[in-house]
């Protein structure tokens, strides 16, 4: 197999990013922790539902 490649990201894409490092870093481990409870999360805030 061949060697994993690490590619630079632009200043420009990382501007718009909506995480940072930091964001992504702490959202990952509460996934971790609490995963019920970090999908529960996520889904109130991303998707729209009729009725839960």
């Amino acid at each position: 197999m061949s060697e994993a490649k690490i590619y630079p990201v632009p200043e420009s894409v990382r501007a718009r990013a909506h995480l940072n490092h930091a964001q992504y870093l702490a959202m990952y481990r509460r996934s971790l922790d609490d995963p019920d409870g970090f999908w529960a999360e996520q889904a109130d805030a991303l998707v729209s539902w009729s009725r839960k």
